[in-house]
């Protein structure tokens, strides 16, 4: 695991607030994983949403009570897409240069 959520905060619109560790903060859209229906279904009820989502011990995830979760690592893609690739052009850059955290899959000079 390369990531950890320290604050997540759900929305009756199926988006969710994500601080992660490294302070960076984004927003993930889950409406498409509850389009799926199947075991995303119970997703789709605004108030079950926000008041059964919790975040994982060790801040590794969130997860409801219908055994459905997601991983931090999962989330950070789904909110930054192009961040591993370098393309990534959001005010993201600007927080870590800000705050001189360095990102934890890169290796911290000698």
């Amino acid at each position: 695991m390369l990531y950890e959520i320290k604050r997540a905060v759900a929305h009756p619109n199926h988006t969710i607030a994500v601080t992660w560790s490294d302070g960076v903060q984004g927003e993930v859209n889950f409406a498409p994983f509850i389009a799926k229906g199947g075991l995303f279904a119970a997703l789709q009820d605004p108030e079950y949403f926000v008041r059964e989502m919790r975040l994982l011990r060790g801040g590794i995830g969130l997860e409801w009570p219908n055994e459905v979760d997601f991983s931090a690592d999962g989330l950070r893609c789904d909110a930054f897409p192009k961040e591993e690739s370098g393309e990534f052009e959001e005010p993201i850059s600007v927080s870590r240069a800000a705050t001189g955290a360095m990102p934890p899959h890169h290796d911290r000079p000698r």
